[in-house]
């Protein structure tokens, strides 16, 4: 169980939940609000915009991409009533007062079966990039991809899931030759130092 005691939401003065970087802002430390998206599909970017960045643009790059092949919509939206369990081995980064992290078996196969499901539309794995809020997500996902393929994950998703023991210390152990796909944690941050 979270306490919620000093948060910013409490207006006690000690808001151990609001970031390093909005302190630096309130304090007027020098910053840059990023104005234009070079990789979103614009219907992606679109729902930035609503929550946190109205004044964002899209770059050109980002315009007139092909459709998704094999489904109606550019974007998806999936709801379901399977509940998450906490994965007690490892916490994520983000929230410094849990204790553990979230994991959903249910999306996690939901989210092989679309994978398989992409990949017989034609699209390699060098097209395929699964991105979750949770370490324990990403964990689930790992261990489900090693059937059929290689995750590759940067180096500090890597290194939080090895020091929770979730994740062999050594890589040099030999590799066959498996499909390669990227998973990631995504952390949101808003401003980048001048």
């Amino acid at each position: 169980m979270n306490n919620y005691e000093l948060t910013v939401e409490k207006h006690e003065g000690y808001d151990l939940n609001r970031s390093l970087f909005e302190r630096l802002v309130l304090k007027g430390f020098p910053h840059v609000t990023l104005t234009a998206q070079h990789r979103m599909r614009p219907e992606i970017s679109a729902l930035i915009r609503e929550l946190t960045y109205p004044g964002l643009t899209d770059a050109p790059k980002t315009q007139n991409r092909a459709n998704i092949r094999g489904i109606q919509n550019n974007v998806v939206f999936v709801d379901h009533g399977q509940h998450e369990d906490d994965e007690t081995r490892v916490s994520d980064r983000g929230d410094g007062g849990a204790q553990t992290s979230k994991r959903n078996q249910f999306e996690v196969d939901m989210v092989m079966k679309i994978v398989h499901y992409l990949v017989q539309q034609g699209y390699g794995s060098e097209n395929i990039v699964l991105l979750t809020p949770y370490l324990g997500q990403l964990s689930a996902l790992r261990d489900s991809l090693k059937k059929d393929a290689d995750a590759i994950m940067n180096d500090l998703d890597s290194r939080e899931l090895t020091r929770a023991g979730l994740l062999p210390s050594s890589t040099s152990h030999a590799r066959t030759q498996k499909t390669r796909i990227r998973l990631a944690t995504i952390g949101l941050c808003n401003l980048i130092p001048s």
